[in-house]
């Protein structure tokens, strides 16, 4: 009898052979799905498995982990629903969870461009505007099945963010957990994006960021992320997409001597309408 994590894995191993099948086949241009109403909202969702469960530097759980995400957007808000399961199968790791969802996460974000908003309004954007893009949001985090000294909690989050598309697309966000967490953490980034024949990319990022106090008693430079992953569409609404990164801590007093550099993988299996 297999273990619930081999028929995973299995199941996850099936389907993307299937996916590439079909596109070995010719059906990658197929929609067969209706046209999408003019009133709805964009649906996209996603499932990822991942080695393990690397969090602004921080090792959340060595085992791996399923990882899952569904929103709904409309006129730039965004309403998202975001949840981790552990498939850890030996309770000596992880702090015990096993086989259970640790992490679930509500978030509501605003999306919008100075640009466009200051042309509604009836006045003339400058053209240094038209590239910045600016999102605002709040996090609701749930923890259920872990054990924080027998004492549940949730925490809440407020970010700001901002982007310009340019050579490499320079990012900047700040995010304030208002309640436990207690603390800014301030991540800067950059990336580039390769486009390929038959709709493929390939997407290449780093981050870097400062953690005053966030999750730690400490602040400083905590943590800097390499990322990679080839984006391949599947059957029009369809994105498989495996991934690489490389978590490196900056600052031993920011978050300690537990958290240590952390190379990791994943699968994203994803749909968008």
């Amino acid at each position: 009898m297999f273990r619930k994590t081999e028929v995973i894995y299995k199941a996850i191993l099936t389907l993307v052979l299937a996916l590439f099948i079909c596109v070995g086949n010719g059906f990658a241009e197929e929609g067969f799905l209706p046209e999408k109403a003019e009133w709805m909202p964009d649906i996209s969702v996603s499932n990822d498995f991942c080695t393990k469960y690397i969090w602004r530097g921080q090792n959340l759980g060595e085992e791996p982990v399923l990882q899952n995400d569904y929103s709904l957007s409309k006129y730039g808000i965004t309403l998202d629903l975001w949840t981790s399961y552990t498939l850890n199968n030996d309770k000596s790791k992880d702090g015990g969870r096993y086989s259970e969802y640790t992490e679930v996460d509500y978030t509501i974000d605003y999306s919008f461009s100075p640009a466009e908003l200051l042309g509604l309004m009836g006045s003339d954007s400058w053209e240094y505007l038209e590239p910045l893009g600016v999102s605002i949001g709040y996090t609701y985090y749930t923890f259920p099945n872990v054990d924080w000294d027998s004492n549940g909690f949730d925490t809440h989050e407020v970010y700001v963010g901002a982007s310009y598309d340019c050579l490499l697309q320079p990012s900047f966000t700040w995010y304030w957990d208002v309640e436990d967490g207690k603390g800014s953490y301030y991540q800067a980034g950059i990336g580039h994006t390769f486009e390929f024949e038959q709709g493929i990319s390939a997407d290449l990022g780093m981050t870097i960021a400062y953690n005053d106090e966030q999750w730690t008693t400490a602040s400083g430079w905590s943590d800097m992320n390499f990322s990679g992953g080839v984006s391949i569409p599947v059957l029009t609404y369809f994105t498989v997409t495996p991934s690489v990164g490389y978590s490196v801590i900056l600052d031993r007093d920011t978050y300690g001597d537990a958290q240590t550099n952390e190379f990791y993988g994943g699968l994203s299996i994803g749909f968008a309408y």
